[in-house]
């Protein structure tokens, strides 16, 4: 499935930054009907490897050069690299009314652009909500993808269509609470799987050889569970003030695999923050007690 290019006219694209995210960026938008002609940033290899993967895009060592032949600057670099892109695009005089100037970062709002709306740039923060596969190229991993689309009322329109043009899903989050948006994300996919990962080790540990069949449906049907009905989809001992299953856990981590003990901690102090009102005192109190972080 590709997407083709009716809500939004055909743009000259320079991609900055081509790491994952830039790479596929570069090939979605020539693809949906956009010309990328400019990579710039990253390591020469990168570059040349979008040059490889989109016709007629060439690269640049200078993001000034790379901007100087577009009119819409995507910039894809790290988060803390995003200002000094603007910065030195702006200083330039490259930008100019008519230009578009995106970042694709999650945890960023319109600030880090503020020098380029001031050269009379359209400018919005559009961030896909997924992982992105080192290496992926194919445009289809953007179709359906949720969208989180931060812009002014004046570029609002543009943004929202430049991400339908790529078949995603724009939503519109407002600037002052970017940071709380990304830290939700990053606490549902990166954390999630850190506890996954722990699961693995100790079912590992128990000598499970395939953890994935015990942990593929228990871990899914969690997952819907606590999307539909919030904390009330928690379970286990920690929920039901079973301070006695949990420091046998304790003992038997402790012996078996120590190295996982704090993990555990971890993630069970977590789990008891989201139910200690529904717990009796005296229960949450020695649960406490038995999770408490041990200093080495």
């Amino acid at each position: 499935m590709t997407s083709t290019t009716s809500t939004t006219s055909r743009r000259r694209v320079a991609i900055v930054g081509p790491g994952r995210v830039g790479t596929l960026l570069a090939v979605a938008l020539s693809r949906a009907g956009h010309r990328t002609v400019a990579v710039a940033g990253g390591s020469e290899a990168s570059r040349e490897h979008v040059v490889a993967l989109v016709a007629g895009c060439r690269p640049h060592g200078d993001v000034v050069a790379a901007a100087a032949d577009a009119d819409l600057v995507v910039i894809a670099t790290p988060d803390d690299a995003i200002e000094r892109v603007v910065t030195d695009l702006a200083r330039s005089d490259v930008l100019h009314e008519g230009h578009r100037v995106v970042h694709v970062a999650g945890s960023r709002g319109l600030a880090p652009l503020h020098r380029a709306a001031l050269c009379g740039a359209g400018v919005a923060a559009c961030h896909p909500a997924m992982t992105v596969p080192t290496g992926a190229s194919d445009p289809d991993l953007l179709v359906g993808t949720p969208w989180a689309v931060t812009a002014s009322a004046t570029d609002r329109a543009w943004a929202r269509d430049l991400v339908a043009d790529l078949g995603g899903d724009p939503h519109d989050v407002d600037d002052d609470v970017r940071g709380l948006y990304h830290a939700g994300l990053t606490v549902g996919s990166n954390a999630a799987a850190a506890a996954v990962v722990v699961a693995r080790q100790l079912l590992l540990g128990a000598r499970i050889d395939d953890p994935a069949a015990f942990l593929g449906p228990l871990v899914a049907r969690s997952v819907d569970n606590a999307m539909t009905t919030g904390a009330a989809a928690l379970t286990g001992p920690v929920v039901r003030g079973d301070v006695g299953t949990v420091a046998a856990h304790l003992d038997v981590l402790a012996a078996d695999v120590p190295d996982l003990l704090e993990a555990y901690r971890d993630l069970a102090r977590v789990l008891l923050g989201r139910v200690r009102a529904e717990l009796s005192p005296g229960a949450a109190a020695e649960l406490d007690v038995l999770l408490a972080p041990r200093t080495s």
